[in-house]
C-alpha cells in the first residue's frame, strides 16, 4: 500500500499568514520527498484554534503543533533528521523560536489510531455528521484558498 500521510497542523487563529502556510506546505512536501520518497505527497490540514482556547502551564499559549506521520518502522536516525528539518523550516518561515512549536513524527499506524480514537469519542451518528461537515469544510477551503483548512473549537 502506498504511504499517504495526513499532516495535521494546528495553530492559534491569526498567528500564521496564508503566505507562511503556503511556504510551510511546500517545505513539508520537500521534507517528505527528501527523507522518504520523491513520490510521497502529504496532505496538509490546517486547523485554526480560536484565540484564548489554548493554554500551557496555566497561561495562554501561542504554540503551534504539527503531527507529521512517517512509515511504520522508520529508523530513529531518519525520524530525527526529518523532525529537525521541519523545525528548522518552521523557524525560518515564521521567524519564531523553536519553543513555539511542537512537532511529532509518529508511526503512520499510531497516527491513524489516534485519529480513529478521537472520532470514536462521539456516538456513531454524530461521527457521520462530524466527518461529513469536516469534509465539506475541507473541500470548500481547498477550492477557495488552495489549502485544506478547518476551524476547531476546543
Amino acid at each position: 500500500m502506498r504511504f499517504k500521510p495526513i499532516v495535521l497542523c494546528s495553530f492559534i487563529e491569526g498567528t500564521l499568514t496564508n503566505h507562511e502556510k503556503q511556504k510551510l506546505e511546500f517545505t513539508i512536501n520537500l521534507a517528505y520527498q527528501d527523507h522518504m520518497n520523491p513520490r510521497v505527497a502529504p496532505r496538509v490540514v490546517w486547523m485554526e484554534v480560536p484565540v484564548n482556547q489554548a493554554f500551557m502551564e496555566g497561561k495562554q499559549s501561542s504554540a503551534a503543533t504539527f503531527m507529521a506521520p512517517l512509515p511504520d518502522g522508520t529508523t530513529n536516525t531518519l525520524r530525527h533528521s526529518f523532525l529537525y528539518r521541519l523545525l528548522d523550516q518552521w523557524c525560518s518561515v515564521t521567524g519564531r523560536d523553536t519553543y513555539e512549536v511542537v512537532i511529532t513524527a509518529p508511526d503512520h499506524s499510531l497516527s491513524k489510531e489516534f485519529l480513529s480514537t478521537n472520532r470514536k469519542r462521539m456516538s456513531p451518528l454524530r461521527q457521520i455528521a462530524f466527518i461529513g461537515k469536516t469534509l465539506i469544510r475541507l473541500v470548500k477551503s481547498k477550492s477557495a484558498s488552495g489549502q485544506f483548512k478547518t476551524h476547531i473549537n476546543l
